[in-house]
């Protein structure tokens, strides 16, 4: 009856009010300066649906399980006509949602003590709407507590592992769409001390309210044991749950390097001297002139020993990662979710021991064994430089392989111009930890009318799947020691097979001229004489010249028996593409369609030659071998 009373007043106030401003759209700054935000379904303008949800929430207070501080516009624990005079005077009125107009934490972070762990049971007691805070690096390296409302503990998303519902409160969140990406790991904490990390989110929220789940504090430092892994589930009321993205920054792009889901980060000079809760945890990939980190959020810090994340990195179990340096910048609020923009810097400050579903730890001090990978780039100009990676050892071999052509390839494009009509040559000195062999692939690419980075794409992605077909065997999977590997850059080396041409008759004990048209990219034209000795023993008949490179005549394929050592043999073979061969090989007997039955066609007699061109076409003719 109360609420039914004050929605039949609210309406003739609501009215009035709309009157008054001539239905403007006026921006809503100095509200939101004021720390709330009345546009509550986020439509940009404070207008009747937004008094709808008003009128839903009115007349509850703290402590009611439907209770949302948000629409307790004046903070005082009551949704009630105080709030409402305050909804009124902004109705009508847009809401900012540009980067430039969001509000800007305060600075101001609370005086508590985070090392205290608030148990689960006491977190139990709750009453719903308790506010907690959330401390994040915010922009330019400064801390911020955010605000957040305690709606639950919900029992039945990670088994045996309870988590904790939370909802954005504060207004940073809300305008920036929930969560930022980096934010992972982010403390929750009280008065009483933390109670955990922020780690889950709803999928698809486009629209305030935002909700996300806390994983508990005693579960991230390993108080409660290990969660198994068969009783994870990804739905929650019918709603599909997520963790928190962790964003992987990448130092080293040129503006145009965009191949890939790596987020573009200025490298930093700056050090990162503070790894208390709420400052960024990056965990190294690849470290050097190219820099790649998972980043995160520190959530607890017992000595040296680190906690970040609230969920799992990769679910690597024991592992040995570089913890390096960032520095947040500031948060971007984007069309699908915000994330945090950050600096990296490569210093190791210590080792990521253990990478679990409840989280990340390790342990501040001294960093791990990396691989150590050296790129030495050619140009024709005459000019070099070199350049040495290093990269963490404990990864998914076809993540080591990504991140190594990564580290290739980023330098490379930010020097260069996208050229025309160049050539790339890669050339292997990649040494293992579990055999003796080692990968001195070279090879040549080249693309008729092709550009530059096409052609590098192209050599690093050829190096990447030879490396993850090596060290994803099923026989005998193969570590990295140490890889020093060189790029030159030359002009176009292409050449096309255009022409062939042999005496039409030939007798058998003979020497056979064959001269090999080519045609060097648009101008020169080349021809390579190979000479054939025609054995005696050869029958009589028709015979076919075939010319091509010997990757075309003789294309190589992996067999399913092929050993370890088979493997880096067939791999490190000369390129095929920059082999002349020449086949001669029998059609018929003369005068004959077709050779006796029980018999056998001669060998092919084979030629090659090395001609360090990338070659391609195929051509044919037909000869007469007579008798001597």
């Amino acid at each position: 009856m109360q609420k039914q009373r004050f929605f039949t007043c609210a309406v003739h106030i609501f009215i009035f009010a709309s009157l008054s401003i001539f239905l403007l759209t006026q921006p809503l700054q100095s509200a939101l300066q004021l720390g709330f935000n009345p546009d509550f379904d986020g439509s940009g303008v404070v207008d009747f649906p937004d008094f709808l949800q008003f009128v839903d929430k009115f007349g509850l207070s703290r402590g009611d399980a439907a209770y949302e501080s948000r629409y307790d516009l004046n903070g005082d624990g009551e949704i009630a006509f105080d709030d409402f005079l305050i909804f009124v005077e902004h109705f009508g009125k847009a809401v900012f949602r540009d980067t430039e107009d969001i509000v800007r934490p305060t600075g101001e972070l609370k005086p508590w003590d985070l090392s205290p762990i608030v148990p689960i049971d006491e977190v139990r007691n709750m009453p719903v709407g308790t506010p907690v805070f959330m401390r994040t690096e915010f922009a330019n390296g400064q801390l911020a507590d955010l605000e957040m409302t305690f709606i639950q503990v919900v029992d039945d998303l990670r088994p045996p592992m309870p988590i904790y519902l939370v909802e954005s409160s504060d207004p940073v969140l809300i305008q920036l769409g929930g969560i930022a990406r980096g934010m992972s790991g982010s403390p929750i904490f009280t008065e009483q001390g933390t109670w955990g990390a922020i780690a889950y989110t709803f999928a698809d929220q486009d629209s305030p309210p935002y909700y996300h789940f806390v994983t508990p504090i005693e579960w991230i430092i390993g108080n409660k044991g290990a969660i198994p892994l068969t009783k994870l589930t990804t739905t929650w009321k019918g709603n599909r749950i997520k963790p928190l993205d962790i964003p992987l920054l990448s130092t080293g792009f040129n503006p145009a390097y965009q191949r890939s889901e790596l987020t573009p980060a200025g490298r930093s000079t700056d050090r990162q001297d503070s790894f208390e809760a709420g400052r960024p945890l990056a965990v190294g990939l690849v470290l050097g002139e190219v820099t790649s980190a998972a980043t995160g959020t520190i959530s607890y810090v017992d000595g040296k020993k680190i906690y970040g994340f609230g969920h799992s990195m990769d679910d690597l179990g024991v592992v040995e990662l570089p913890i390096i340096e960032a520095k947040i910048l500031g948060s971007v609020s984007a069309t699908d979710i915000p994330w945090k923009y950050a600096t990296l810097n490569p210093t190791v400050r210590g080792t990521l021991t253990e990478d679990r579903i409840a989280a990340v730890r390790g342990v501040l001090g001294e960093g791990p064994e990396l691989i150590p990978v050296k790129s030495v780039y050619r140009f024709s100009s005459g000019y070099e430089f070199q350049l040495t990676h290093r990269v963490a050892v404990g990864l998914d071999p076809i993540e080591t392989a990504d991140l190594i052509e990564e580290a290739l390839y980023g330098p490379l494009v930010s020097r260069i111009e996208d050229l025309p009509n160049r050539s790339v040559h890669l050339s292997t000195n990649i040494s293992f930890v579990e055999t003796d062999s080692i990968l001195t692939r070279s090879r040549l690419y080249v693309e008729p009318e092709g550009r530059l980075w096409s052609l590098a794409s192209d050599a690093f992605t050829d190096l990447r799947r030879t490396l993850s077909q090596l060290m994803t065997r099923d026989d005998y999977a193969v570590q990295m020691r140490e890889a020093e590997i060189h790029i030159d850059v030359l002009s176009g080396r292409y050449a096309k097979i255009v022409g062939v041409a042999a005496d039409t008759v030939a007798s058998a004990g003979s020497t056979l001229s064959v001269a090999t048209s080519l045609r060097v990219g648009r101008r020169e034209d080349r021809e390579i004489e190979m000479a054939f000795s025609i054995p005696d023993t050869l029958p009589a008949g028709i015979y076919q010249i075939e010319v091509g490179s010997l990757s075309t005549l003789e294309p190589s394929s992996r067999r399913q028996d092929e050993t370890l050592e088979d493997f880096f043999a067939r791999v490190n073979s000369i390129d095929g593409n920059v082999i002349l061969k020449t086949n001669l090989m029998f059609v018929a007997p003369l005068g004959e369609s077709e050779l006796p039955k029980d018999t056998s066609p001669p060998d092919p007699v084979s030629m090659e030659k090395y001609v360090d061109l990338f070659l391609e076409g195929y051509q044919s003719l037909k000869i007469r071998v007579t008798e001597n």
